[in-house]
């Protein structure tokens, strides 16, 4: 059975260690992350050449208002013609509407898209986007949920509940698990994600300040790369704090070692007009590295994280204070977090498991 799974730029193991074995996977040139765990094609895309001249914006922005997307991998028709499962990202790509076009001339015998969106008609900024949005959706034969805050979405736009599916995502329970112990002395928060104001790296370093102007004997752990770096950079010299933070930059296989080595996740992802956490793999990465987790309660981090860890309401830096303190004052709570974390993991997020339930619905289509 020739299954065709097709991401282009966005391409990466986070999400592909949740498939089988058997499929072929299709990206651009330049994807996130090239170790997946199936045989890939790479494919010229316009995406590409956000990364090669630095020209994310002018490209978007032409694409968005002329094809729909930038994500158009060509070739890609010959390549995935005859599949019996042509399994797409979300449907506003232009290379979901690549595959629907085969779909709707019966070249591909069944489509399934994933769907992360949690914001109801979202990704319908252009006339094009929308266009290629909708013509995608027609066709599609299932849909794939990884969250049940994305299931409602795909509800509220009109989707019959009868086509999607609720898969959530998992990770390698045998790469991420809890330290037997931990080597640095003083308490270390952890942040991993995009540097940007939206993932809450800012609110994250005000909390660390206040918490550290207490007197706690803490350190912080920065782990990603955007455009608040030099402003990160900035404030940590002015407040003269270098020797307690640290920001990294880490590759997939190097951040199980990253989780083990910390005592909690804090990430407080704050909402914006077009967006908002859709899942989170950060945080079931933590969970299954035994990591008590303070976030805002935002998107679906909720959801994901269920019972291990702690929320304030969003924007509320004082309340981030409060329940990080908690956790370092009181080591029981941090263990009894980390220990339900990776409980859960084990039960419901658990790579392995899911591949096999996925292969399942395959077989199924």
């Amino acid at each position: 059975m020739k299954i065709s799974f097709v991401r282009g730029a966005y391409l990466n193991n986070f999400e592909g260690q949740n498939y089988p074995r058997g499929i072929t996977g299709y990206s651009s040139l330049f994807p996130i992350d090239s170790c997946v765990p199936f045989s890939l094609v790479k494919l010229p895309s316009l995406a590409d050449l956000q990364t090669i001249f630095f020209l994310n914006k002018p490209i978007k922005y032409i694409a968005n208002r002329t094809l729909g997307d930038a994500q158009v991998l060509f070739g890609l028709e010959r390549h995935i013609s005859g599949s019996a499962i042509v399994h797409v990202g979300d449907p506003h790509y232009y290379y979901s509407y690549q595959a629907a076009k085969l779909r709707a001339r019966g070249m591909i015998k069944k489509l399934i898209s994933t769907w992360w969106e949690t914001i109801p008609l979202n990704n319908e900024s252009t006339a094009a986007k929308k266009r290629i949005k909708k013509y995608t959706m027609h066709y599609v034969d299932r849909f794939v949920c990884y969250a049940e805050k994305a299931k409602q979405c795909l509800i509220a736009e009109g989707i019959n509940e009868n086509i999607i599916s609720h898969i959530p995502l998992g990770v390698d329970t045998s790469i991420f698990y809890p330290a037997q112990i931990k080597k640095n002395k003083d308490f270390m928060i952890l942040f991993v994600g995009r540097l940007v104001e939206e993932k809450g790296i800012l609110d994250v370093y005000e909390a660390f300040k206040q918490i550290v102007s207490n007197g706690e004997g803490v350190a912080l752990k920065i782990v990603g790369m955007g455009p608040l770096e030099n402003t990160l950079q900035s404030l940590i010299q002015k407040d003269n704090l270098q020797d307690r933070v640290i920001i990294e930059n880490k590759s997939y296989q190097e951040m199980p070692e990253v989780f083990r080595q910390a005592d909690l996740l804090c990430v407080p992802s704050k909402r914006t007009s077009t967006w908002e956490e859709q899942y989170g793999m950060v945080f079931i990465e933590a969970m299954a590295s035994g990591l008590p987790i303070v976030s805002y309660s935002t998107g679906s981090i909720p959801e994901v994280v269920g019972n291990a860890g702690l929320f304030a309401k969003e924007n509320n830096i004082n309340e981030l204070v409060t329940l990080i303190i908690r956790i370092i004052k009181t080591r029981d709570l941090g263990v009894k977090l980390g220990t339900m974390g990776r409980e859960r993991v084990e039960r419901m997020f658990d790579a392995q498991k899911i591949a096999a339930t996925i292969d399942k619905l395959y077989k199924q289509l």
